[in-house]
């Protein structure tokens, strides 16, 4: 293997092991994210019934490792943004704390997951051919 083909495989190594721990810190920010959905059911907050089916993708593609961090990220992405709206139009808004939780859960700050008491998507990366991204 010449030194091209060496750069290319460091670089594929590279790029696996920052998809790996994008998809790890994505585990801990769908538990967030399914904390918040929680604690809207308990204030009795209607979500869209699309929420539900994002959420579970979601948990889906971070669990099975074979979706790119880009995928997952437009699933977690859309969700937060019916979380957010949703809850800022609620009664007692609590986007603000929410929005601490996810700035945590991306820090890969380990307490999150402590108060969540929700415990984070086990993530794999599993290389399986990525797909190109839809959004």
């Amino acid at each position: 293997m010449g030194a091209m083909g060496m750069e290319n495989q460091k670089s594929g190594e590279v790029a696996g092991l920052l998809e790996e721990a994008v998809l790890k810190q994505f585990g801990l920010r769908w538990a967030v994210m399914a904390g918040w959905r929680d604690a809207l059911h308990l204030r009795h907050v209607t979500l869209p019934g699309e929420a539900d089916r994002l959420l579970e993708n979601a948990r889906i593609k971070i669990a099975s490792g074979c979706f790119s961090v880009c995928e997952v990220g437009c699933d977690l992405s859309e969700l937060e943004a019916i979380l957010t709206s949703t809850d800022a139009s609620s009664g007692h808004n609590w986007v603000d704390f929410w929005v601490d939780m996810l700035g945590h859960s991306m820090a890969d700050d380990a307490e999150t997951e402590r108060i969540l008491k929700i415990p984070a998507v086990r993530a794999r990366y599993s290389n399986c051919g990525l797909s190109v991204c839809r959004c």
